[in-house]
């Protein structure tokens, strides 16, 4: 009787846990399902996926159109280009090539990357993840070689370390000396190193079977944009990825235990504070922010669109980089038709990921995505 009883109970708790695990994600969906309604009715976006880890547990949502035209929607296996996020994939490959010892952060860029300017040999590896080259944004529209490319270089003063320049073309060279030193393009690097250990499929090229899967991106007005092309600086901008690639990447990136070994030390690096800016750090392509009282997390709701395209101050340089979970680390990423946002607490095995099929700014998707993330983390 009394073994019975206990089977009873047993069988009670585990239903009273599973009805209890049940409301809350209904609640989590019902929290990302009100908030994205808005972000996507405000901004008139055709479609969008949403990827979301709360302490380890998988949510996913899927909202409209991947082709307005046809009336595609969005699914897991929806392609969408991530722009900028390529630079995190970027830094990834840096940081594993340092933990193999075949690369260092110290080494100049024109160890790798040959017939640059003799100022180059001052810009190292570390200077191009984190943006402190002193590199331009950009190259002039008609440098479109790397000849052309070099000869350009050639007329651009340099001043690493003086201050903090997002730089596509910092991460473009990084790319460079990544192809150089390991002999593979950087989209076959990316595969072998990055998409195959974690089960993600494409990269900057879509293999033929999925293409029906890419989404048709959308510009500010709603006209169809044809896909990036991978040009100069594809290390910079130029990765696809499904939801699917996606889910794969959120759950290394906040150190699931089934994370591969060769992705999980290098992960952290690339998360690591390298050094501070504007009540922010800057690791290898990642922003991180602190994340310890109310005034960081009301800080991390004020967003402007500027925040990337000016130059700041360099506060403080750390001898070594510093490591530590609790901290939200992010990047955004745009092209001419789609927009996307990735944003991780690793110490609460939390992360958030927005892909959209419509270029708008990064303000619409950043807010929305930090508020999902904290709310859900108990953080706002």
């Amino acid at each position: 009787m009394m073994k019975a009883i206990k089977l009873f109970l047993v069988l009670l708790i585990t239903q009273l846990f599973a009805m209890t695990a049940l409301a809350q994600s209904e609640q989590h969906m019902q929290l990302v399902d009100n908030a994205m309604q808005g972000l996507l009715q405000k901004n008139h976006i055709p479609g969008a996926a949403v990827i979301l880890y709360v302490d380890g547990n998988l949510y996913e949502q899927y909202y409209g159109y991947a082709n307005l035209e046809k009336k595609e929607p969005v699914i897991r296996k929806t392609i969408f280009e991530i722009g900028s996020l390529s630079k995190i994939m970027t830094s990834l490959l840096l940081a594993q090539e340092v933990d193999w010892a075949k690369m260092q952060l110290a080494d100049p860029v024109s160890k790798y990357v040959k017939g640059l300017p003799a100022s180059f040999d001052k810009i190292t590896l570390q200077d191009l993840a984190t943006h402190t080259s002193g590199l331009p944004f950009n190259v002039p529209a008609n440098v479109k070689t790397m000849d052309e490319l070099k000869e350009y270089l050639q007329h651009v003063a340099v001043k690493p370390e003086s201050q903090w320049r997002y730089s596509n073309v910092g991460i473009g060279l990084l790319g460079y000396a990544l192809e150089a030193s390991t002999e593979r393009n950087y989209d076959d690097l990316y595969r072998r190193h990055v998409l195959n250990p974690l089960g993600m499929v494409n990269g900057v090229t879509v293999p033929k079977s999925l293409s029906k899967y890419i989404a048709q991106g959308y510009d500010r007005a709603n006209n169809r944009v044809k896909l990036e092309e991978p040009g100069l600086f594809p290390a910079a901008y130029a990765v696809k990825a499904s939801a699917a690639d996606m889910q794969k990447f959120l759950s290394a990136a906040i150190g699931l235990k089934d994370t591969p070994p060769r992705v999980s030390y290098p992960m952290k690096l690339t998360q690591s504070m390298f050094f501070n800016k504007e009540n922010e750090f800057q690791g290898l392509a990642w922003q991180v922010h602190a994340i310890r009282n109310s005034n960081d997390i009301n800080a991390l709701l004020q967003v402007t669109d500027d925040r990337l395209l000016n130059a700041v101050a360099i506060q403080k340089m750390y001898e070594r980089p510093v490591y530590s979970g609790s901290v939200m680390a992010d990047k955004t990423g745009t092209t001419d038709g789609f927009g996307a946002y990735i944003a991780v607490i690793p110490n609460k095995k939390s992360g958030i990921v927005i892909l959209v099929n419509k270029h708008v700014s990064d303000k619409t998707i950043v807010k929305t995505a930090r508020e999902i993330l904290l709310r859900l983390t108990n953080l706002s």
